[in-house]
C-alpha cells in the first residue's frame, strides 16, 4: 500500500517529504520494523528507540515528542494526536482477514439452514437446523453452530468455537478459538445429600461489533437471555455467568469471572481476574482494577480496587498503611512495655 494512501485514508499530517512511489508492506515495532514498513511511538519512554528504528515512517504525538526528537531523522513523521488510534486503524489496511485463503465451502450444513452471500464455511464446520448465518461470515474449522441459531453479517468464528441452540449473534463480531457461547449456566438446587440441575432454556446473545477472546464462556440464560452488548470487548479466559447483561463498549481483561444475573452499564474497564459476585448492578463509565473482588452494587463514573472493591483512592490510602501495619506494631509493642 502505498504511504500517501495511508497518510490520506488516516488524515494524517507529515513532516518530511513523502515520495509518491513510496510502498509499505505492514506495520512492525520500532526495534522491528524493516524499511518497508510503518511504526508508531504512542510514550516518552519509548524514544529511545527511534534512533534506531529502521521503519520508513513512525506515527506520533510530534507535539509532545518534538524535544525529545534527534535533528535529522531518518523516518518520515506522521503526525497524530492519538498515535494508538492511528495504529489501531491502520493495521486494518494490512492483516485484516490476511489468514483466510480457503474459498470453498467444505463444512455441513443442515438443508433447513441458510447462510448468506460470501460466507464460508471452512472443513469440518457443522451448523444445525433452522439456523441463519448472514453474509460475508467466515466459519471456520470444526466449529459447531447449533440448531436455532442467528449469526449477522461479517462475523468471524475461529476454529473450534461452539455456538449452542438459539444462540444470537449480531453484526461484524469475531468470536476466537475455543471460546463457547450459551452453555448452561452452573445452576443446581439442594436437594439434601444431592444437587438437582437446573435446566437452563434461555439463550446467549451477542450485540453488534462485540469480540470475544479464545477460550471464554457466555452462558446462556436460566430462563430468559445473557446479553454482551454492542461495541464490548472480552478477553481470554473470562467467564460470563447465565442472565448477566453488559452494556455496550465494555472491556473485560482476561481470567475475569461474572456471577449470574448481574447487570454492568455501559463504557466500563474491567482489568484481570476481577470477581463480581452475583445480582448485583455495576453503573456507567466504572472501572475496576485487576484482582478486584467486588461484592456491591457501583454507581455510575466510580473507579474502584481491591478485595472487597472500594473507591480507588481509598484503596491506595489503605496500602500505604498496610505496608506499615508491622512497624506500627512495633510501636505499639514498645509503648505497651513503657506503661508496664
Amino acid at each position: 500500500m502505498l504511504l500517501r494512501d495511508i497518510v490520506s485514508k488516516l488524515s494524517l499530517n507529515t513532516i518530511g517529504e513523502v515520495p509518491d512511489n513510496l510502498s509499505v508492506s505492514g506495520m512492525g515495532s520500532l526495534q522491528a520494523a524493516n524499511s518497508g514498513q510503518i511504526s508508531f511511538i504512542a510514550g516518552r519512554k519509548y524514544v529511545k528507540y527511534l534512533a534506531e528504528t529502521k521503519a520508513c515512517a513512525v506515527i506520533m504525538d510530534y507535539e509532545s515528542l518534538k524535544d525529545r526528537l534527534l535533528p535529522n531523522v531518518k523516518f518520515i513523521i506522521l503526525d497524530s494526536k492519538d498515535p494508538y488510534l492511528a495504529f489501531a486503524k491502520a493495521t486494518h489496511f494490512f492483516y485484516e482477514g490476511q489468514n483466510i485463503r480457503e474459498l470453498k465451502t467444505e463444512g455441513f450444513i443442515d438443508k433447513t439452514s441458510v447462510k448468506g452471500a460470501d460466507t464460508v464455511l471452512f472443513k469440518g464446520v457443522f451448523v444445525g437446523s433452522d439456523t441463519v448465518i448472514g453474509d460475508g461470515c467466515k466459519i471456520m474449522n470444526n466449529a459447531v453452530i447449533g440448531k436455532n441459531v442467528t449469526i449477522g453479517n461479517n462475523v468471524m468464528i475461529y476454529p473450534n468455537v461452539t455456538v449452542y441452540d438459539n444462540s444470537k449473534i449480531g453484526n461484524n463480531c469475531i468470536v476466537h478459538a475455543g471460546s463457547v457461547i450459551g452453555s448452561d449456566g452452573f445452576g443446581y438446587a439442594r436437594d439434601k445429600a444431592r444437587y438437582v440441575k437446573i435446566i437452563h432454556s434461555g439463550y446467549a446473545i451477542l450485540e453488534d461489533d462485540v469480540e470475544i477472546g479464545a477460550n471464554a464462556t457466555i452462558d446462556r440464560g436460566a430462563v430468559d437471555f445473557t446479553v454482551i452488548g454492542a461495541g464490548t470487548k472480552i478477553d481470554n479466559l473470562v467467564q460470563i455467568a447465565h442472565n448477566v447483561i453488559i452494556g455496550r463498549n465494555c472491556a473485560i481483561a482476561a481470567q475475569t469471572g461474572i456471577a449470574g444475573s448481574s447487570v454492568i452499564g455501559d463504557n466500563v474497564t474491567i482489568g484481570g481476574q476481577v470477581g463480581i459476585t452475583g445480582h448485583i448492578f455495576i453503573g456507567n463509565n466504572v472501572i475496576i482494577a485487576a484482582q478486584s473482588g467486588v461484592v456491591n452494587n457501583i454507581g455510575d463514573n466510580e473507579i474502584v480496587s481491591g478485595l472487597p472493591a472500594f473507591p480507588i483512592k481509598d484503596w491506595r490510602n489503605s496500602t500505604v498503611l498496610f505496608k506499615k501495619l508491622p512497624e506500627l506494631f512495633k510501636k505499639m509493642k514498645e509503648i505497651a512495655k513503657k506503661r508496664t
